[in-house]
């Protein structure tokens, strides 16, 4: 049988973190409902290492999937070089783990989600691997420039407006793909990669545009990327709940019938939405067992991480004005 190895990274501290516990118990649960645990070769949960214990402790709710729990310091020790309150981003650190997914996992192809993202109709490997090449979700770039303009002047290449490229979490990475992206920036920055991407804090780069142009550049977005072909599901869903306003009309109904297009669908976390209102509008399509967990709540965390965006922001207008940044 044919499998396919995912990566999550979690936090449970911090300004939108504190129900993530919960938001995974809502992606396992879809995940029992819509495959099985045999789909998987091994599911990747990179966590900071002051939460490790605890998340070890709730991922026992998740064990009938092969669940691998990994302290991020153990590999990220890096991340200390940039301690800074307006270089912590914790964006671009989950985007760095995310892209450092070959450092844990063997197969080609891997899943990558985020606590909010949750199954809406049934899938296997096969279903995300199509003829060797990994199921692939594009929107126009142009929808959103700016990301794809930060990660072009990382990679000293054209951000290629005019074209598609690849949609956010969940998606399917190639795991050579992503070494490539990393033995790209070593070679431009004369540096770790990693290292690269942290000293660019104030650009807006993202994991899926760097991976994605890197990968154009080295003519092999075709050989390893396929879009759906007839009548197979898209990746994702017509439509996610991006915004909290958008809550109450987004049709759950519509993206779990038989006959609706997605494989996975998000509701962003960031939107504050209660977790209870999510389960309540999921719950009709698939069981959910949320466990009891404790809710982390930090008022100054959350102060010194508005403090950061804010820094940050700042810093990025001042490179804009010096002609650093592209508009």
């Amino acid at each position: 049988m044919a499998q396919i190895s995912a990566i999550l990274p979690i936090k449970t501290r911090g300004r939108h973190y504190a129900d993530n516990i919960g938001r995974c118990d809502i992606l396992f649960s879809s995940l029992r409902h819509f495959t099985t645990p045999e789909t998987f070769h091994r599911i990747v949960l990179v966590v900071p290492h002051e939460e490790v214990d605890e998340v070890k402790g709730y991922a026992k709710a998740w064990s009938d999937f092969p669940i691998e729990v990994i302290d991020e310091s153990l590999y990220m020790g890096i991340f200390a070089e940039f301690s800074q309150r307006h270089q912590i981003r914790n964006w671009h650190r989950q985007q760095i783990i995310k892209l450092n997914a070959p450092e844990w996992i063997e197969t080609e192809y891997f899943l990558v989600f985020d606590p909010d993202c949750f199954a809406t109709h049934p899938f296997t490997a096969d279903t995300l691997i199509l003829g060797g090449r990994a199921l692939t979700h594009l929107q126009p770039r142009n929808v959103e420039p700016y990301y794809w303009k930060a990660s072009a002047k990382l990679l000293d290449v054209d951000p290629g407006l005019d074209r598609d490229g690849v949609w956010w979490t969940p998606t399917v990475l190639s795991r050579t793909l992503c070494v490539n992206l990393q033995r790209s920036l070593e070679a431009l920055h004369g540096t770790d990669w990693r290292r690269v991407l942290l000293a660019n804090y104030a650009l807006d780069w993202t994991e899926y545009t760097l991976y994605w142009l890197n990968a154009e550049r080295e003519g092999l977005l075709d050989q390893y990327h396929v879009g759906p072909q007839p009548g197979q599901r898209a990746l994702h869903a017509s439509e996610s709940v991006w915004f909290a306003d958008k809550m109450e009309e987004w049709s759950a109904a519509q993206h779990f019938a038989k006959d609706s297009d997605g494989l996975f669908a998000v509701v962003q976390s960031n939107t504050h939405i209660p977790l209870d209102e999510v389960v309540k509008k999921l719950s009709p399509y698939f069981p959910i067992k949320v466990q009891p967990y404790e809710r982390h709540f930090d008022a100054a965390l959350k102060g010194a991480e508005l403090y950061s965006a804010i820094a940050r922001r700042g810093l990025k207008l001042l490179n804009k004005l010096r002609g650093i940044v592209a508009a």
